[in-house]
C-alpha cells in the first residue's frame, strides 16, 4: 500500500528528477512513521493523513523552485516528441515493408543453421510461401 502511494505521488511530481527523489525520500520516511504507529491504518486512513496522491503532489509540487519545474516539463515534453517521432518511423517502416510484401505476392522465409547431429544436413534450406 506505501510503496503503491509513493509510486502514484511520484509520477504525479513535476520538478528534476533530484527534487523528486528528494521529495519522495522525505515523503517515505513520513509515511513509514505513520504506519509504524498506526500499523492497522488502511488506504482511507493514509489519504486522510496525507491526501489523494494528487493532493501530495501538488502540494510537494508547490515546494519545487518554479524554473525547475518549468525546466521538467520541457524535458517531459522533448522525450514525447523525440518518442513520437520514434514510432511514426517504425510505423512508416512497418507499413513500407508490408506495401513491398504484399506487392510481392508474398514473404518468404529462409532458414539456414548447422546440424547438430551427424543426420542432419548441414545447411537446410526451407521457403514458405504466402499465396
Amino acid at each position: 500500500m506505501k510503496e503503491r502511494y509513493l509510486h502514484d505521488v511520484r509520477a504525479l511530481l513535476g520538478c528534476t528528477s533530484g527534487e523528486r527523489k528528494r521529495l519522495i525520500s522525505r515523503l517515505d520516511r513520513a509515511v513509514a512513521a505513520y504506519l509504524e504507529d498506526v500499523p492497522e491504518a488502511g488506504e482511507t486512513e493514509l489519504y486522510a493523513n496525507f491526501g489523494t496522491p494528487a493532493d501530495c503532489a501538488a502540494r510537494l509540487s508547490a515546494e519545487c523552485a518554479p524554473d525547475a519545474v518549468a525546466a521538467a516539463k520541457r524535458g517531459r515534453e522533448k522525450r514525447q516528441r523525440v518518442l513520437t517521432g520514434v514510432l511514426a518511423a517504425l510505423l512508416a517502416i512497418m507499413v513500407g515493408i508490408t506495401a513491398y510484401l504484399w506487392s510481392n505476392g508474398g514473404l518468404v522465409i529462409i532458414q539456414t543453421g548447422r546440424g547438430f547431429l551427424k543426420d542432419t544436413p548441414q545447411n537446410k534450406v526451407t521457403y514458405n510461401y504466402d499465396d
